[in-house]
C-alpha cells in the first residue's frame, strides 16, 4: 500500500509540549488517532495566543478548519511527553496551512505529521473572507 506523504517544512516557528493523559488512550492502551487532531488544535490555540490571537479573532476575522491530513509513525503512551512543532504557509487570499511535527520526547521518536488547512471565515455570513492585513502582518506567517 502506498502511504500518503505530507511535504513538511524545514523550519519551525513554534513548539509546545503536551503530556499524554489517560483520557487520550484507546483500547490498545496508546494514544487514539483522534487525539492527534485534538493535540494539533491545542498547539494551534497556544501558537495563536503567543501572537495575541484566537481562532475567533485572528486579526479581525475568525478561522475554520477546511481539512486535515495525518501520517503516523510512533505510538504515545500514558505519561509520554509529546513535542509539537508548528509552521505556517499562506496558500490563498483567505487560506493558509499549518504544519505540525509530533515528536515523542520520552521515546525520542517521531510520532506524526499533520497538515491542516485553515480558512478566514465570516460565521455570520457563512462564507470565507480575505485574511486581513493585520493577520498577514501578525508574525504568524514568519518563516
Amino acid at each position: 500500500m502506498k502511504r500518503m506523504k505530507i511535504d513538511m517544512p524545514s523550519r519551525w516557528q513554534y513548539a509546545t509540549e503536551i503530556e499524554v493523559r489517560v483520557s487520550d488512550l484507546n483500547y490498545g492502551n496508546h494514544m487514539g488517532n483522534q487525539e492527534f487532531l485534538a493535540y494539533a488544535q491545542e498547539s494551534r490555540v497556544r501558537f495563536l495566543a503567543h501572537y495575541g490571537y484566537t481562532e475567533l479573532d485572528f486579526g479581525g476575522v475568525s478561522l475554520i478548519q477546511a481539512d486535515a491530513a495525518i501520517t503516523f509513525s510512533c505510538e504515545g503512551n500514558l505519561g509520554d511527553k509529546v513535542q509539537i512543532e508548528l509552521a505556517t504557509e499562506v496558500t490563498g487570499s483567505s487560506s493558509f496551512n499549518i504544519y505540525y511535527k509530533f515528536t515523542n520526547l520520552t521515546k525520542s521518536k517521531h510520532m506524526a505529521n499533520i497538515r491542516t488547512a485553515l480558512v478566514s471565515y465570516d460565521y455570520e455570513k457563512n462564507r470565507p473572507i480575505a485574511l486581513t492585513a493585520d493577520a498577514l502582518e501578525s508574525g504568524v506567517f514568519k518563516s
